[in-house]
């Protein structure tokens, strides 16, 4: 194993992956944020080729295209946190519709999609949270969907179990799903319970009356179904059908290396059939850590001869540190390449930092309190290509560690470009001019470390300026009018970390939003 590409592009945690084309055409997968972000990416060559922030987030993502009967690039039919599944085009990451429940709409587990060779239908098979067992029609629904008509389920039926993590179907029989119900007329078959301290969480079927089943700490099993018939069935006593049964024999099992750093977070793993020569059938498993695991899956999995379950080795094991340490680093920060800011045999600590793309300088507080500026191109050159050091201003004023730093121009070109605002340790906040090095005011605020430094909105303004919110760790805010050097508001009764500060369009209020979901609204003298 061995990592090809790095995709940077989403600015918070990833849900959900899923192929957004025919791999065998094109390579593309997408991916989606807990913020509504979503991206299709070129695994070749690691770029994105189109993204779309949505009001949704995913949870799991299914590729669709009927090259009969739909032109463009397919649908991505996706579920999450929202009401019933929505239908996006593959291409563009546009909403084209949504299927809708008729019954119970509900937030979807889980979804599966169906290609009947019996019938010649596709079809999508969708679990509520509630345990409610979902159908809708995909290839028969088409034009209505292009025709932007409601399309309600099929069928639906509620299976009596919440929590459902994983839908498949069986293409051999195309009579079973796992976790196990008859197709046809949705029959539970037969029922597993996870053993002491595990939880199922997702499976696959490996081939007719054969499935692999894992769990949340990287173990899984594989299954055999036997059929008993229905000569072993009971009799039902109101003189219905006869009920098939099924009775699972375990044959084979795996389990991962032993995870010291962190025992409490899922494993995720999923299993794939190739479809190319030497057709290796692959489970795979991946921790938080970056440490994937591969197994080979036998074509027939066999337990051993006293019948006992045989456990599969681990085929390869591979973490991304791997590939990193193939490489040398050459330094491990950039004030490694500043002179003068410490001794011989030390590195300045770099604590904060701020980008000015307008003067491409690269602004870096330390924790020694020196605020060094340097040319954000060739702190870059020096860091890429080993050059020597930098030439760089150095602003002396704080004698604790820089915390924060905001320049207030790259905001507002109202405001004078050679201002520079830092905070520090010790609650002080320093207005510089970057240009000549010195310091125009000192603001000491008597609260706690400055976590962040924000700026009000263009459109809100007293008296015609524009203040500064300094955020403390102590809870409390304080504004600061520059043009005036004075402080306007110093806030101090919050009881828990301030998480959010906005501003009334109209009125002199600042509304401040904490931890604990509390609110209050200051009144800012003028």
């Amino acid at each position: 194993i061995s990592a090809k590409e790095l995709l940077f592009g989403h600015s918070a945690s990833v849900m959900c992956l899923a192929r957004a084309r025919d791999f065998s055409k094109q390579p593309f997968v997408v991916s989606a944020a807990e913020n509504g972000e979503m991206c299709v990416w070129n695994v070749t060559n690691g770029q994105c080729v189109e993204k779309a922030m949505l009001p949704y987030r995913h949870t799991a993502i299914c590729y669709y295209h009927c090259s009969s009967r739909m032109t463009g690039e397919g649908w991505l039919l996706c579920c999450g946190e929202y009401q019933d599944v929505l239908i996006i085009d593959a291409k563009s990451l546009v909403i084209i519709h949504t299927f809708v429940s008729s019954q119970s709409p509900d937030w979807i587990n889980c979804i599966c999609v169906v290609h009947s060779m019996t019938i010649q239908e596709d079809s999508l098979l969708a679990v509520s949270v509630a345990g409610e067992l979902k159908v809708w029609d995909l290839s028969s629904s088409i034009n209505s969907i292009q025709e932007k008509q409601d399309v309600y389920e099929k069928e639906s039926k509620f299976l009596n179990s919440l929590n459902c993590r994983a839908i498949r179907f069986c293409t051999y029989t195309e009579r079973l799903l796992l976790v196990v119900y008859d197709y046809c007329d949705f029959s539970l078959l037969w029922t597993e319970v996870s053993g002491s301290g595990q939880f199922f969480s997702g499976g696959e079927v490996l081939a007719a009356h054969r499935i692999i089943i894992w769990t949340e700490d990287g173990h899984s099993y594989i299954y055999q179904l036997l059929n008993s018939g229905l000569s072993k069935s009971i009799y039902p006593a109101d003189g219905t059908l006869l009920k098939e049964t099924i009775y699972p024999h375990l044959l084979c099992s795996t389990s991962v290396q032993e995870n010291k750093l962190d025992q409490s977070l899922p494993f995720v793993m999923g299993y794939m059939n190739e479809r190319k020569e030497p057709f290796y059938k692959i489970l795979f498993s991946g921790e938080v850590s970056g440490r994937i695991t591969l197994w080979h899956i036998p074509d027939v999995p066999v337990s051993k001869f006293d019948g006992s379950p045989r456990e599969i080795p681990i085929t390869t094991t591979w973490t991304l540190q791997d590939n990193f340490d193939k490489h040398y680093t050459t330094s491990q920060s950039i004030s490694d390449y500043f002179s003068g800011l410490k001794d011989e045999n030390e590195t300045a600590v770099v604590t904060s930092s701020e980008y000015v793309p307008s003067l491409d300088k690269l602004i870096c507080g330390c924790e020694d309190g020196t605020i060094f500026i340097t040319q954000a191109l060739n702190a870059a050159k020096a860091g890429l290509l080993e050059g020597g050091s930098l030439p760089q201003k150095v602003l002396k004023g704080h004698h604790h560690s820089v915390t924060s730093l905001l320049y207030p121009h790259g905001l507002s070109s109202k405001l004078d470009q050679s201002w520079l605002v830092s905070g520090d340790q010790d609650s002080w906040v320093i207005l510089w001019n970057i240009f000549t090095e010195e310091i125009l005011h000192k603001f000491f605020l008597q609260a706690g470390l400055v976590t962040s430094l924000l700026m009000s909105p263009e459109n809100f303004k007293l008296r015609s300026y524009q203040v500064i919110c300094c955020v403390c760790s102590d809870h409390s805010v304080a504004l600061l009018h520059l043009e005036g050097r004075r402080c306007l508001l110093s806030a101090r009764k919050h009881l828990f970390p301030v998480r959010m500060i906005k501003w009334h369009p109209v009125e002199n209020f600042l509304i401040v939003g904490c931890a604990d979901d509390s609110v209050y609204i200051w009144e800012i003298e003028t």
